[in-house]
């Protein structure tokens, strides 16, 4: 399960930009969790700033939240405190999570605020109760190598323990590792992260698992699948070159998923059922890619070719 870093003799409180300053002058590296560790009682301190966020609530109110819209990419239930910034390896944030009786829950759905979504990072990251007595998770483990990240295989993920996430408690989440099913709250609690922002994260697959935390049920959005309808588009709409690009995609891509996507492009395009078998015989079953021929297989199924 996440590292439980035990800070609780630093009393010290620092503001936001105090804090940000001085990760920066750290140099830590987000790629190594000890490193990631060292910048946790920064995180503390901050944390014990209990004025801190209202502060920035207020002025964002007062701005119409002007600030949120320019660097805010997230739900609305994530608070951007600082953005990504060229030349800086980490973003901070702060989630809030409504506690199991809140209307807004109970209308939208648990799911919604990504309650009993059993996921994994692809990244490592801090995080601490900020405020109320905190989610409750589910923690497992698993070998992230020995997983090929179709949807339906088998995940075989370690249960660890229950553990709910309460004011003043500092983790740190271990990349393509540590698992977590979050539960609701039982009242208003928020936390605040260290993200690191990091180019070619796409490039590990995130998963996200089913609600029993047995399998595999798809990939989250970190990967590139905005590229889906453009692919659509080239192959529907473009020239023999546009079907060429298509193609050496399909067969070349360094992001498996990416070549599934370009597979299913191609063989929308196809007017006849031999001509949509040619295309996922050819580029999906014979694929070296496991993953590739996996979704391929899901994806014959789906069309009914079986």
């Amino acid at each position: 399960m996440p590292v439980n870093l035990n800070l609780d003799h630093i009393t010290e409180s620092i503001g936001l930009d105090e804090c940000y300053e001085a990760v920066i002058e750290s140099k830590f590296d987000p790629c190594d969790v000890e490193s990631f560790q060292a910048i946790g009682p920064l995180l503390k301190k901050l944390n014990n700033n209990q004025t801190f966020l209202s502060d920035i609530l207020i002025a964002e109110l007062e701005e119409h939240c002007a600030s949120q819209s320019l660097t805010n990419r997230y739900t609305p239930q994530v608070i951007m405190l600082k953005g990504a910034q060229k030349g800086i390896n980490f973003f901070m944030r702060a989630n809030i999570w409504l506690p199991k009786s809140d209307p807004l829950l109970l209308a939208s759905g648990e799911k919604s605020f990504f309650y009993r979504v059993p996921h994994d990072h692809n990244f490592n990251f801090l995080t601490s109760g900020y405020l109320g007595s905190g989610y409750h998770s589910d923690y497992y483990e698993y070998d992230y190598e020995r997983v090929v990240g179709y949807p339906g295989e088998k995940a075989n993920l370690r249960f660890i323990e229950h553990k709910q996430f309460g004011q003043g408690q500092i983790m740190l989440y271990r990349a393509c590792r540590d698992v977590h099913n979050q539960l609701p709250a039982d009242d208003l609690s928020v936390t605040l992260n260290i993200m690191p922002s990091m180019m070619f994260s796409h490039l590990h697959p995130q998963y996200v698992f089913n609600e029993q935390c047995t399998e595999v049920e798809r990939t989250t959005v970190t990967t590139n699948g905005s590229i889906e309808p453009v692919l659509y588009l080239i192959a529907q709409r473009g020239s023999g070159k546009g079907l060429d690009f298509v193609e050496h995609l399909a067969q070349h891509s360094i992001i498996e998923e990416d070549r599934f996507r370009a597979i299913k492009a191609l063989t929308s395009v196809q007017s006849s059922k031999e001509g949509k078998l040619n295309v996922l015989e050819k580029l999906g079953l014979k694929s070296k890619s496991k993953l590739v021929r996996e979704m391929t297989k899901s994806h014959q199924a789906a069309l009914g070719y079986v």
